[in-house]
Formats: C-alpha cells, sequence, structure tokens
C-alpha cells in the first residue's frame, strides 16, 4: 500500500504533511514510485506481507542523496540494494558485491531515438513504441542518472572507434557504450572507499561514475560505473 505524507516506516504515524521537510516528501514520492513499479512487475518479494515496509525501512537507512539519485524506472535495482545490504549483515558474507553490464547513452542516443520512432508505422501505438524503445539496447543504463560527463565519454570513446575505422561499430551502437556496473556493500569504515577505489584500479579498471552512500546503522552501498573489463 502506497504512503502518504502522513505515514512513516511501519507504525506510519508521524506529524502533519505541512511539518515535514521537503525531502522527506521527495523520499515519499520516490518510494511510491518505486513500491508501484515492483507491484506491477508481479515480483515475488512485493507478496510478502511486510515488504511495504520494509522498502520503506530501505530507504530510511539511507541518505536523501540516494532517493534524489536513483532511477525509479530501475525499481528492480532498489531490491537488489536491499538484498546487498541485508546480505552484508552476515560478517561471513562481507564484501558483499555485485556485477551487470550496463549501457551508457550519449546525449545523442535519445534524439536518434526520436527520430527512427517519428518515422515509424509504430508512433500510433505507445507499446510498440516502449518496446522498440527497450530493443534499442541489450543491458540495463547505470542504477543511477549517468552525469554528463559520462555520457559525453560514451559518445567520445565509440567516435574515436569510428575514425579508427572499427567496422562493427554502427551508426546505434556508436551513440551507445557498454560499460560494467559493480555494486559492494559492506560495513562502513574510514577510508573505505579509498580502498575499493584502489583494488579497482589494481586490477585495470577505470572508475568513470562513482555513488557511495552511507547507512544510518553503520553499512555502506557503494556503487561503481568502469570500463577496462571485457565484456565477457
Amino acid at each position: 500500500m502506497a504512503m502518504d505524507d502522513t505515514e512513516s516506516c511501519s507504525s506510519r504515524a508521524v506529524d502533519s504533511s505541512h511539518a515535514q521537510p521537503r525531502h522527506h516528501r521527495q523520499k515519499l514520492e520516490v518510494f511510491n514510485e518505486v513500491l508501484r513499479r515492483i507491484q506491477e512487475s508481479d515480483c515475488e518479494e512485493a507478496k510478502l506481507p511486510d515488504f511495504d515496509d520494509q522498502l520503506w525501512l530501505h530507504f530510511n537507512r539511507l541518505p536523501a542523496r540516494y532517493v534524489l539519485d536513483v532511477n525509479v524506472e530501475r525499481a528492480e535495482d532498489v531490491l537488489t540494494h536491499q538484498r546487498l545490504l541485508h546480505l552484508a549483515e552476515d560478517p561471513a558474507n562481507r564484501p558483499v558485491f555485485e556485477v551487470r553490464l550496463v549501457q551508457v547513452h550519449s546525449a545523442s542516443y535519445e534524439d536518434s531515438v526520436d527520430s527512427a520512432y517519428s518515422k515509424s508505422p509504430m508512433k500510433e501505438d505507445p507499446q510498440s513504441y516502449s518496446n522498440y524503445s527497450s530493443r534499442q539496447g541489450i543491458h540495463p543504463p547505470p542504477t543511477f542518472g549517468s552525469s554528463p560527463n559520462l555520457e559525453v565519454l560514451a559518445l567520445q570513446v565509440n567516435r574515436i572507434q569510428v575514425e579508427e575505422g572499427d567496422s562493427t561499430v554502427n551508426s546505434t551502437s556508436a551513440l551507445v557504450r557498454t560499460m560494467h556496473e559493480i555494486t559492494f556493500s559492506t560495513v562502513d569504515k574510514p577510508k573505505l572507499l579509498s580502498q575499493l577505489t584502489s583494488i579497482l584500479a589494481e586490477v585495470g579498471l577505470n572508475i568513470q561514475e562513482a555513488h557511495a552512500f552511507s547507512t544510518v546503522d553503520g553499512f555502506s552501498l557503494d556503487v561503481f560505473v568502469v570500463d577496462g573489463w571485457p565484456y565477457e
């Protein structure tokens, strides 16, 4: 069940919405949207009786930046973060990490999709357009909204490939860059972020974007977008 401005955590009891700070209202909006998307996806976790309370607890563990940065269209990624943080509570699991391929779209990518869509007979059917757009990327985008610098990098690297005569780069792939997203969770401690970045550098990975969060109960959630790792 979606929460409104008078609900909080499992008790759902706080002061009037007029007393709620702006970041709390934003948190509620993001929470409700993520909850709706997860429930509509028919996810098994969403069927648990206390799922909404646990999801709300997840958002409350993390700072306001998490709410502002997370991509609500990737609601399933929030479940991944929740799972990793839960696993990190067991010392035997630490550090917990997950690696996946992601695709970073350059600023020109959306223009190319819009142009193709405008010339397509599918434009009368919104569902067909949704399916068409999703097929443009084999892999999901990064969990958090990519910075303009990352989008520019995606365009620059693929432009170099074209200039060097890479025959595998076509008009669409030249606007999309495949990278890896690595998510860590463990007990938070001083200089943890520095240690993680050093580890990634030692194995030859180039960090293009990083998002580091500390929970109120002493755990960390660190997400890196890197290149330099073979796709395999």
